[in-house]
């Protein structure tokens, strides 16, 4: 009986869903700010030295053709941050100081600037908003090794600030550590690509810090993932097909004939989908209101991982009704 009962419920299965949805910026920018100015404040940590090294196979490696990755680096970072700025509509203006404008500064501590120097910036291009890089600084590693080894990454690590003119403050300070790696294929693993050398790579991986960033100041597409619970039953399925095929109406017809079905199973799975097709319609609220009762209907040992995977999908719903509530004080995407 136990085995039995364990296949019963190991006949559930998921099939992975790609969706687009809006995120919100992690932080809000006053709507009354309309202009904003970008500049590079140009620190560097005492410590970091190795702007003219790499690492190859683990051992580090003075450049032989010299060149400004961090000028390079900020430039192609700052760049990219204000064109993902005005996809938004969002901002009359961006002012982009140059690169080198203010000389290097080495420091053991990056903290704020006098108060008096975030002024004269705002009055010199008349701007009710400063997006600052206080500091930029990334290394690049290659290993070229035959076979699975062989790849290329480039750490970055970076502070943000962001000052209010007419509140005349900092409101927002951001530390931004990522990694960007390719490993020789393509997205789909395999087609073989060529490893990009450190000036390509250090160029490509500023540009996605600079999207990256923005997407802290201003609401943004992401990609996220959802699944489709199916089973064996031959309607169940057949509502999985229409439904990863983006027939919501049609799946859903289907599944609300198992709402109130005698069959734990089905009902299981029409509930969660359901739920599923709610927020594919924008619906969270009906959206947890099912999960709960799928939850309920869960319950037990039998139905313990089916149940689990509902809680975690209710999780992600409460979630997304925070974002929701959050983007509905930002400003709305074109």
């Amino acid at each position: 009986m136990f085995s039995l009962l364990l296949s019963i419920s190991s006949c559930v299965s998921y099939k992975k869903l790609t969706i687009e949805i809006v995120k919100p910026a992690g932080y809000s920018i006053p709507t009354e700010i309309k202009k904003l100015a970008i500049v590079s404040r140009n620190l560097k940590y005492e410590s970091d030295t190795l702007q003219n090294y790499h690492a190859k196979n683990n051992h580090l490696i003075k450049d032989k053709i010299r060149f400004n990755p961090d000028s390079l680096a900020r430039k192609t970072c700052i760049d990219s941050l204000a064109v993902n700025l005005l996809k938004q509509n969002r901002f009359d203006s961006i002012t982009i100081y140059p690169i080198n404008y203010f000389p290097l500064i080495r420091v053991k501590k990056v903290g704020p600037n006098k108060a008096d120097w975030y002024k004269i910036i705002t009055q010199e291009t008349r701007t009710d908003g400063l997006v600052i890089l206080d500091m930029f600084s990334c290394f690049y590693s290659n290993l070229q090794n035959e076979g699975s080894d062989a790849g290329a990454n480039v750490v970055t690590s970076n502070i943000w600030t962001f000052y209010d003119a007419k509140k005349q403050k900092i409101t927002d300070r951001f530390v931004q550590i990522d990694t960007l790696y390719w490993d020789g294929r393509d997205e789909s693993g395999l087609k073989k690509v060529r490893i990009p050398a450190k000036k390509e790579a250090i160029t490509l991986s500023s540009g996605v810090i600079g999207r990256n960033y923005s997407k802290h100041l201003v609401p943004s597409w992401t990609m996220v993932y959802r699944d489709v619970m199916d089973c064996k039953k031959a309607d169940l399925k057949n509502a999985a097909k229409l439904a990863l095929k983006g027939n919501w109406d049609a799946a859903s017809d289907i599944w609300k004939i198992y709402i109130d079905s005698n069959n734990t199973r089905n009902q299981i799975v029409a509930l969660y989908n359901l739920a599923l097709t709610s927020e594919m319609n924008g619906d969270v609220d009906r959206a947890i209101e099912l999960t709960d009762r799928a939850a309920k209907v869960s319950s037990g040992f039998f139905w313990s991982l089916e149940n689990e995977y509902i809680r975690k999908y209710s999780a992600v719903l409460y979630q997304r009704k925070t974002e929701l509530k959050k983007l509905g004080t930002q400003y709305e995407l074109p």
